[in-house]
């Protein structure tokens, strides 16, 4: 018996996910619109410094990636990051923080786990999926420059909610989960400075701040000398300011992150801006219905995951993907 043909949108975490448990079941091909694999685990380079700018660590509460990420803990894939914390605020004196569970990164940076998961997978980078089209209960995608490719037994989407909802037709059996799925966006803003951990600590929560959160990138495990910093702002003032002039965002971080830090312009010698349009998800905390992790039409034979499945982290990207391929092989099995 032939295996059925797959086709997956993406390849962060989830995608990966979902790849690494389904290659014995199918024929996969993944596609991927960046020049790299990781999504929001990829790392931004420039001479000196490297950036994490999208996740910046992860934890592990389920047995299920617990168990998951123990061979790449072993083999020095992911560490713990085990920084100095502290919480700043305007016009108060910084306060230590502490975390209560490991933390944990890849090593020599954040999308190295997701490398290690692409390992073997047949992937086509730099091709942005723009459109769906089924013939004879065949899948065909078309990308950016009208190429096809396929046919596929079924189109896997691990894209954000709203990219996902463009690509799947309104008779998905789902649709509607999807389309009122909420993401909001994040700005990173991505320092560097020639020269050793400019600050005492290794990471800081912000309050009542456009910023949320700034790290010293070159304090976790593995990384090199130079100061790599990141700030990210908060999803709501993100979203106030989502089609602002990159520049005029630029300059209302930096002089922010001044006050907050100390640090001057000057003292500067790398300065970039990245907007994440989807960086997180909205949870209905009132809901009482505990997701299933993915969506599918078994009928369509197409389906969904990805961490706005779950609670936006992570660990949930990972489970969404292993929970829709044990969904698909149940699928295809009956």
């Amino acid at each position: 018996m032939m295996k059925p043909t797959i086709a997956i949108i993406g390849t962060g975490i989830s995608g990966l996910s979902l790849a690494h448990h389904l290659r014995e079941h199918a024929t996969i091909k993944m596609f991927e619109k960046s020049r790299g694999v990781g999504g929001r685990m990829s790392t931004r380079y420039s001479d000196a410094f490297q950036f994490d700018h999208g996740a910046q660590f992860f934890t592990a509460r389920s047995k299920l990636f617990k168990t998951f990420l123990h061979p790449f803990i072993a083999n020095g894939t992911v560490n713990e990051w085990k920084p100095k914390i502290v919480t700043l605020e305007k016009g108060k004196k910084p306060y230590k923080r502490l975390w209560y569970e490991p933390h944990y990164v890849a090593s020599p940076k954040m999308n190295k786990l997701c490398k290690a998961l692409a390992r073997n997978q047949n992937i086509q980078l730099n091709t942005h999926i723009m459109k769906l089209s089924q013939t004879n209960n065949d899948w065909y995608l078309t990308d950016q420059a009208q190429v096809e490719h396929g046919p596929f037994d079924w189109v896997l989407s691990t894209a954000p909610a709203p990219q996902t909802s463009a690509l799947f037709p309104d008779t998905f059996n789902e649709y509607e989960d999807i389309v009122n799925t909420s993401m909001t966006g994040c700005y990173c803003l991505m320092l560097g400075i020639n020269k050793k951990q400019p600050l005492p600590w290794g990471c800081a929560k912000v309050k009542h701040s456009p910023i949320a959160w700034i790290a010293i990138d070159s304090s976790k495990p593995d990384r090199h000398n130079h100061s790599s910093i990141v700030i990210h702002t908060t999803n709501k003032w993100a979203e106030e300011h989502i089609e602002k002039d990159k520049n005029t965002v630029l300059d209302i971080l930096i002089q922010e992150f001044e006050v907050l830090t100390g640090i001057k312009m000057s003292d500067l010698d790398y300065q970039e801006l990245h907007r994440w349009r989807y960086a997180n998800t909205e949870v209905n905390k009132d809901s009482e219905e505990e997701p299933m992790g993915y969506v599918m039409d078994s009928s369509l034979k197409l389906a969904a995951s990805g961490d706005w499945c779950l609670k936006g982290q992570i660990e949930s990207a990972y489970l969404s993907g292993y929970y829709l391929a044990n969904a698909f092989k149940q699928a295809e099995s009956s």
